[in-house]
């Protein structure tokens, strides 16, 4: 079942995998979905992902497209030929705001496309109605569930915060959307954070 359902009087969480080979955006990424109170499971690679999602089998897929070893419709592609994941859901997550990307997307089995840098309350409407939509059943997910995942302000975040209100950037922004000048500036405050702030 691909939606989470009330069993035994507890809550089960979607685990959503995550798919970018970016370490700051797949770290940020999974943490507004942690903050949403979903289990997320991260990969590097399309290879990885196909490997990753036939072993925690997520109810949803984040993937991008521009990975190496095996690109994220390929990797789209190959999920959608394993009978064990094949109806997953898989939502991309691009830099390329193209209609031939968009087709091939399409024409791989992805249910959505989305462009960075994310609109992210957008997306989790989106991956909301994907998640409820495909059984018809109500998700029953607590948003604000207060755990040692959610219950915390991740500090990884907090650095980030604090990077994108003194460069007057959006907090939404992913870092492989920064200007050369700014990934720079990024690159050096998580260096000189490194003992605390670990990516």
């Amino acid at each position: 079942m691909l939606v989470p359902h009330m069993g035994g009087g507890e809550t089960i969480i979607p685990k959503v995998l995550v798919v970018d080979d970016q370490s700051d955006n797949l770290t940020l990424i999974s943490m507004a979905l942690q903050g949403k109170g979903y289990r997320v499971t991260t990969a590097v690679n399309g290879e990885d992902a196909v490997a990753v999602a036939l072993l925690v089998e997520p109810q949803l897929i984040l993937m991008d497209i521009s990975m190496p070893k095996l690109d994220g419709i390929g990797a789209t592609r190959v999920i959608r030929g394993e009978a064990k994941i094949k109806d997953v859901p898989i939502v991309i997550l691009t830099a390329h705001d193209d209609d031939q990307f968009r087709r091939e997307a399409n024409d791989a089995g992805a249910d959505g496309y989305f462009t960075k840098p994310i609109d992210f309350p957008r997306l989790h409407d989106f991956v909301d109605k994907l998640l409820r939509g495909t059984s018809g059943e109500e998700r029953e997910v607590k948003q604000a569930v207060i755990s040692p995942d959610t219950g915390r302000l991740d500090p990884r975040f907090v650095l980030w915060r604090m990077f994108c209100a003194s460069n007057g950037v959006s907090v939404e922004t992913l870092p492989s959307d920064l200007s050369s000048e700014l990934r720079k500036r990024w690159q050096k405050l998580k260096n000189e954070k490194k003992p605390f702030f670990r990516f």
